[in-house]
Parts: structure tokens; C-alpha cells; sequence
């Protein structure tokens, strides 16, 4: 006669170290960022014809709880220029902290700030505190002569005029102002380049601003571009209360020089903007202040 076998069964306690490592190794969650806007995008570049259009994409990534942000680049030579330029920057509270660069992707804290949806005095007294942390690392003083600004700004002014933006009365009078108000030397150092209101939080630690758009801290450019872009953006009412309160700051004096960083940026941006199609930012009128300097 066959017995029956019986199978018991137990419970291992798992002790809390073991828990860790299990949560930890756990698929991490990830969802990309790609609102419908940047979608609509990349389906007209595809009917309409040739367009600049950013080359990467965007997650959110969770890990055991926490939030990250994944940056994947077209190639490592952009993912390892973000990763000189926050390091430059260590635990500055103005940018999130690099996690870790692994060819062409590079990872971020997530920062958990309120969005900023509308402008006033007191946004843009904070974006004048974010610059002057900006412009206050290693800036330098060269010879303009040994830059290539002016030659830039030549050549923007030429592709305007060429593919009809500018008339030739308009171009000459530009290209005789650029001459002229080109200063003897200038400041290079970092800047940002993209200060629209969706590419800062505000931190309630410290009611400070943090910059989100890593990939828009530069270095080697022209100090000052990254305020004219403001003032001609979302905080042109509060140009002279940015200006004054940056003022205040011991930043290198691009002021003295303004008007020649604004047509250069405006130059750059008209044509970045042809190229790209996006016709409401080319408007040929912008540049008719800057013809009483020719």
C-alpha cells in the first residue's frame, strides 16, 4: 500500500537588507516626454520640407521611488560638453545635479519646483539673481578682433538679406551699425541660452530659480546673450528692473556694450528661426532700431 506523500511548505522572513537590494533591482519606470506640440512638430517637418529640429529625447525615470531625468543626445560629444559645463557648476542650487554621463545620455536629478506661468517684478529680479551666477563663473576679457562674433554677426546679417528677410537698404544699414557699435573687448564666459518661463522651477528652499534645460548652460559665448533673449521674450516689461538688479551684482559690465550682444542675438535668432520655419519669430522690424547706430 502507497502512502501519501506530504508536501510542507515555509516562510522565509526575508531580512530588511535583502529587501533593499530587491527593491533596488526592480525595472525601473520610465515614461518619455514628448508633449503634443513637439509631436505636431516632427509630423510637419516631415510634409513641409527641411527644418532644424532637436535631435534627442526625454524621460522621467523611476527608481526604487525616486524621480530622474534621462537625457539621450544624438551623439557623446553633446552629452560630455553638459557634463563639463554642470560640473563647472557643482552643487550650484541654479541646475540639477549630474547623476551620471554614460556616452550619449546623461542623467539628472529630478527637481520637484512650482512651473512659472506668468512674468513679473519679482521673476525677473530672480532671473537677474540666476544670471549673475552664470556670468560670475570664470568670465574672461579678450580682444573682440579675436572672436568670432563680429564675423557671425556679418554672416547672419548677409543670409537675411540673401533669402530676403532684409532689404539691401535695411542690410547696409545694419551691417554699417554692426561695425560701428563692436567694442575694442568683450566678456565670454557661460551663459544660457533658452530663458523662456518653462525651462525654470521655482524651489521653494530658498525661493530661488532652477534652470530644467541643462543643454541651454553654455560656455565660450558672449556674456549678455542670454538676458537680451529675456528682454525680448517674456520679460521685455521688466526689461530695466532685470538690468538694474543685475547691475547690482559684482557681474562683468556687458552693459557698457549692450546694443551690440541685442543685434547680434537678434541676427542669430532670425535666422535660427528662418531655418527652422517658425515664421511668428522672424519679423524683419525688430532691427529697425539698431539702423541710428549705422
Amino acid at each position: 500500500m502507497r502512502l501519501r506523500q506530504e508536501t510542507r511548505y515555509t516562510h522565509t522572513r526575508i531580512s530588511p537588507a535583502t529587501e533593499a537590494v530587491m527593491s533596488y533591482r526592480q525595472v525601473p519606470q520610465q515614461q518619455r516626454y514628448l508633449p503634443l506640440k513637439k509631436r505636431i512638430q516632427y509630423l510637419l517637418a516631415r510634409l513641409l520640407g527641411p527644418r532644424l529640429l532637436k535631435s534627442q529625447r526625454l524621460y522621467f525615470v523611476t527608481i526604487n521611488g525616486r524621480r530622474f531625468k534621462r537625457l539621450v543626445l544624438r551623439d557623446s560629444y553633446l552629452a560630455a560638453e553638459i557634463e563639463r559645463n554642470l560640473e563647472r557648476f557643482g552643487t550650484s542650487p541654479y541646475f540639477p545635479t549630474l547623476i551620471a554621463r554614460h556616452e550619449n545620455e546623461i542623467w539628472l536629478e529630478f527637481i520637484d519646483g512650482t512651473p512659472i506661468d506668468t512674468a513679473d517684478e519679482h521673476l525677473a529680479k530672480q532671473i537677474a539673481e540666476f544670471y549673475a551666477a552664470v556670468y560670475t563663473r570664470s568670465p574672461e576679457q579678450v580682444e573682440t578682433a579675436t572672436t568670432p562674433f563680429p564675423a557671425r554677426l556679418h554672416r547672419h546679417l548677409c543670409f537675411l538679406q540673401q533669402v530676403g528677410v532684409l532689404s539691401d537698404e535695411v542690410y547696409r544699414d545694419l551691417t554699417a551699425a554692426a561695425t560701428r557699435l563692436t567694442p575694442p573687448r568683450v566678456w565670454i564666459g557661460f551663459d544660457y541660452t533658452d530663458p523662456v518661463l518653462k525651462n525654470f522651477v521655482r524651489v521653494p528652499a530658498g525661493d530661488h530659480l532652477c534652470a530644467v534645460d541643462v543643454e541651454s548652460l553654455r560656455s565660450n559665448l558672449l556674456i549678455g546673450s542670454g538676458i537680451a533673449k529675456a528682454c525680448v521674450r517674456q520679460l521685455g516689461a521688466f526689461r530695466e528692473v532685470l538690468l538694474a538688479h543685475l547691475a547690482q551684482k559684482p557681474v562683468p559690465d556687458f552693459q557698457a556694450y549692450l546694443p551690440f550682444v541685442e543685434l547680434a542675438l537678434l541676427a542669430a535668432q532670425t535666422q535660427k528661426a528662418f531655418l527652422q520655419r517658425k515664421w511668428r519669430f522672424v519679423r524683419p522690424t525688430l532691427f529697425d532700431r539698431f539702423r541710428q547706430y549705422a
